[in-house]
């Protein structure tokens, strides 16, 4: 594998055993993280982010059916892994930060106590308490938290909901990871708070050049965040590009409608909808999954489901509307307001 490429994911494929039947909810989908790059993966709730990423640690529950044609980060073989072996990747080379960060936490344990064990399990090169609790003052004193040694004899359940977040952030860090995954770690918090953890992010980013895979049914949060981003719908990926690509030439009518839901310097005073709902994975048709949705949506989206149409560099949207012999439409005047705004930011 590339050695500038952390994690390369071709054909991922997960299902779920459901009673009598089986759920397909990621259908074939492929993944690239590079060396210190941020890589978001937008779309609404149910589209399959988090069964993406859990599948990178192996967290999907015993009635998961997952395969791939490639599961790999660096050098390990993510697919070859037993029972044991993942207990040596998670934490150690994968970190995982949920949404709610006392899924991490244990509220019956106080914090020093939580953080050292992490670092004993995960940090063999840290041989005494002595240097892993000089790590964990130095890194919480980084990352804006005071009175660090008040803070670590104290239960998570005294802190805000931010802090908790910070903790975990931190304990991520700490290990040392090849990539952290990050499931929604802000959609909790208040825009205030939300604002610092993203701030946080960027700076694990630069400081640690950590590789962070990091999801949200949020654009704008994407938006500030994220050098290549993935967007995705019903188990697939319909359109990935850099920040770039996506919020100055979207393609699919899918990212429009995402762009376009974006509240910031919105000149409406009715915040936009993405009208109907996501489909039910169990009966997905033959075409499109966004057809019903989509305005823009031809007759070949009703039957056959689109390719990704490559469009330049590492830009590429699943999208009928990229073939050759498609009708040429105009995007809607509300997104293209917001793309002038982005093209601003961009110049």
């Amino acid at each position: 594998m590339n050695k500038d490429l952390i994690l390369k994911v071709e054909n991922l494929e997960i299902a779920f055993k459901n009673k009598n039947e089986i759920i397909n909810i990621i259908r074939g989908i492929d993944l690239k993280v590079k060396k210190g790059q941020i890589v978001g993966i937008v779309g609404e709730s149910g589209s399959g982010k988090s069964v993406t990423i859990k599948s990178l640690l192996n967290l999907n529950g015993s009635n998961a059916i997952s395969s791939a044609n490639k599961l790999q980060l660096k050098e390990v073989n993510l697919n070859s892994l037993n029972k044991k072996t993942w207990s040596q990747i998670r934490g150690k080379r994968i970190s995982y930060i949920p949404q709610d960060p006392m899924t991490s936490l244990n509220p019956t344990r106080k914090i020093k106590k939580q953080l050292l064990d992490t670092l004993e399990k995960n940090r063999k090169d840290l041989k005494t308490k002595k240097e892993r609790m000089k790590l964990i003052i130095e890194t919480l004193n980084s990352f804006g938290i005071r009175n660090v040694e008040k803070v670590i004899n104290q239960y998570p359940h005294t802190f805000s909901g931010g802090m908790k977040q910070r903790i975990v952030v931190a304990s991520a860090v700490m290990c040392k990871p090849d990539l952290i995954v990050a499931d929604e770690p802000t959609t909790a918090l208040d825009t205030v708070v939300q604002a610092s953890v993203l701030n946080l992010f960027q700076q694990i980013k630069e400081k640690y050049d950590v590789s962070i895979i990091f999801i949200s049914h949020d654009i704008g949060v994407i938006a500030k965040l994220c050098d290549f981003i993935y967007v995705m719908y019903a188990g697939k990926i319909l359109e990935k590009g850099n920040i770039k690509d996506i919020f100055t030439d979207p393609r699919h009518p899918y990212t429009w409608a995402l762009l376009s839901s974006i509240p910031e310097n919105s000149k409406s005073k009715d915040l936009y909808a993405i009208p109907g709902t996501p489909p039910d994975m169990r009966f997905l048709s033959s075409g499109c999954p966004f057809a019903k949705r989509n305005d823009y949506a031809v007759e070949l989206d009703f039957i056959k489901e689109p390719p990704l149409f490559h469009i330049k560099n590492e830009h590429y949207a699943a999208t009928w509307l990229l073939h050759p012999k498609a009708p040429k439409v105009k995007m809607p005047k509300i997104t293209t307001d917001k793309i002038k705004i982005f093209k601003g930011v961009f110049k």
